[in-house]
This record gives C-alpha cells, structure tokens and sequence, in this order.
C-alpha cells in the first residue's frame, strides 16, 4: 500500500492470492470488494474504523497519512471498498536497453485506477520524481462521463527532476 503520490488517494494494495494469480492466459490482477474478503463491513467501510496497515507490516509507504486511515462520513474520507495488487519487479528484474510490451484489458467499474508504471532500479538521482518515471498507461474503471476521464480514456507520461 502507498498513497498515490498524484492524487493523495489511500490505495490499499495486498498480496492476497485472489487479487493476483497466473493461468493458462498469463498474469491476472483482479480487484475484490474490502467486504467481502476482509472483516471490514460496509458501514465501518464509511465510518467509524480506523485502517493501519503499519500494525500488521503491510504499509509499504511512509508516514501516518500513508498506512493509516480513519473512515469518517463528515469528512468524506472512507476506507477503499476495491482492493487489488501491485505488483513490482525492483531488484528482481531490470532492463537497460529494449522493447517493452504489453497486452491488458482494463477493468470496469468505480475505484479503478489500473495503471502501468517503470520504475527507476536506483534512486540515482534522489526520491521520486527525480530518478524518472514512465507511465506507460493510467487509466479509469470508471464510465465515459466521469468528469477526469473515464475508461475509455488513458494517458501516458513521462516524469523527471524537481516537482514543483
């Protein structure tokens, strides 16, 4: 788990078999409902239940803001009610050079932000953004008429140096 480091949201990604598994077709990375395979309920989903992914090692951010939540209908501030994967190759695989390709199909549906990040092996440069980033795709699982951007829509960038 780590915040998004664009948007602030609280992303709570897992290791869980059933967010990501291989078959026949390749790697899947399928998102599940925090209800149904956590003892989260619905109602703690949008008040009153404090997440802190610090107390069981999950958190793979830094800081307060980034491994704990406290879900709260005043302020609009809920637990995730989608969690899925992330997956990352750092200092398992690397390339240098190369071609880089892949096939996916996006998924449907609210609280989607599949995306498709490279990462730096090295913070060569220093902390994120200054070492680069490639995103070679971001998207939405939400409809077209979503006001950013919907799934028919995905953008790809490049990021690098100072953030301002």
């Amino acid at each position: 788990m780590r915040p998004s480091i664009r948007t602030g949201t609280f992303d709570w990604t897992t290791s869980d078999p059933a967010n990501a598994y291989i078959t026949p077709e390749g790697l899947r990375i399928a998102p599940t409902l925090t209800n149904e395979t956590t003892s989260i309920t619905n109602a703690q989903i949008e008040h009153g239940h404090r997440l802190n992914l610090t107390s069981d090692g999950t958190c793979t951010g830094v800081g307060n803001k980034a491994c704990a939540v406290l879900s709260n209908v005043t302020t609009g501030r809920i637990i995730n009610p989608i969690r899925s994967a992330r997956l990352t190759t750092k200092g398992r695989k690397s390339i240098k050079y190369g071609r880089v390709e892949v096939i996916a199909k996006l998924p449907k549906g609210d609280w989607m932000w599949p995306a498709i990040w490279m990462m730096p092996e090295a913070d060569t440069y220093g902390e994120w953004p200054k070492s680069g980033e490639i995103d070679i795709m971001e998207a939405r699982g939400n409809p077209p008429s979503y006001s950013t951007g919907g799934r028919d829509k995905f953008a790809s960038s490049l990021h690098w140096g100072n953030p301002r």
